[in-house]
């Protein structure tokens, strides 16, 4: 089984891992130790799923779904060959693809006005 390393940023940790939960995608949280202050708040790596034809098909629909519910949300792929892909109006399929090439996926969501 085979897993993506997903850095979750700024206020997105609740509603995308309950995104991942609801939607009954396995993941685990890493222990990160650093000297200083990190940009990502935390990072997990999310299992593929193998039953499926295409193993990133549940991961590449939650993160659709998650990124076109609000508009402050953000979610870029950082390839194999470290090319970058903003998933902001892509399809399931292309997300699709675009994580079997992934080496590590972005997860923002930015605080609201109301919630700085």
């Amino acid at each position: 089984m085979s897993s993506i390393p997903v850095h979750i940023f700024k206020d997105s940790a609740a509603s995308f891992t309950e995104a991942l939960s609801v939607n009954g995608i396995k993941f685990s949280r890493r222990i990160q130790l650093a000297e200083g202050p990190m940009a990502a708040g935390w990072i997990i790596d999310v299992l593929s799923t193998l039953k499926e034809p295409a193993p990133w098909a549940a991961l590449a629909t939650v993160l659709v779904a998650w990124v076109n519910a609000k508009a402050k949300r953000k979610v870029i792929i950082t390839t194999k060959d470290n090319g970058i892909i903003h998933t902001e109006g892509l399809s399931v399929a292309d997300t699709i693809k675009a994580l079997e090439s992934a080496k590590n996926v972005a997860v923002i969501e930015m605080p609201s006005k109301d919630n700085p």
